[in-house]
């Protein structure tokens, strides 16, 4: 999460600020993967979504995975099967180890983030509703942007693919395989949940 702070100075009705404050204050920009646009190829049982969830946690040892199948095969997501086991056996060891992304991108970039933001805030001040979209668009899609890239950052921290990985799928790049799990981060401007 981006947060800052800003001096303003008002002239004339210092209520038109609250109201300005109030409608910029009740949308946010979501960078990720959105529920609708998660899917992979038909044949595959996880989405994007999942996949980064569980990219960012780690993947889970063979027996953890057999214990969670059930409940995974009968609709539950992944993260929900997880908490589940969690509190039934406790935290498990890695199999793999985690690779967060989302978090740590936004994190590593929340500066330039931020100076992405101030046209939706300048533009929100003006009285310029579509302006401040507009703005949070931009910020979003920026956003997104240093997500993707973060899945090639030298800098990531990420632990190096083992070489059985490395030589099944002929690439040291973790968490890049096809392209498609860092294809799928976007950005969606919606109402504050």
């Amino acid at each position: 999460m981006v947060k800052g702070t800003v001096a303003v100075t008002v002239k004339g009705d210092p209520n038109i600020l609250r109201k300005i404050m109030a409608d910029l204050g009740s949308m946010d920009v979501y960078v990720g993967i959105p529920e609708e646009e998660a899917s992979r190829q038909s044949e595959e049982e996880i989405n994007n979504a999942e996949l980064v969830y569980i990219h960012t946690h780690g993947i889970r040892k063979k027996t953890m995975r057999e214990k969670m199948q059930p409940d995974i095969d009968a609709g539950m997501p992944y993260s929900r099967a997880y908490e589940m086991y969690v509190q039934e056996h406790g935290s498990p060891l890695w199999h793999s180890p985690p690779r967060p992304i989302i978090e740590p991108a936004i994190e590593k970039n929340k500066e330039p983030i931020a100076e992405k933001l101030k046209p939706a805030l300048t533009a929100a001040l003006d009285g310029d509703k579509q302006g401040a979209h507009d703005g949070l668009e931009k910020a979003g899609m920026f956003a997104a942007n240093k997500v993707k890239a973060y899945f090639v950052d030298p800098e990531n921290g990420w632990q190096e693919n083992s070489p059985k990985t490395v030589a099944a799928k002929g690439s040291d790049r973790p968490l890049v395989d096809t392209g498609a799990l860092r294809q799928a981060i976007t950005y969606v401007v919606g109402e504050k949940k």
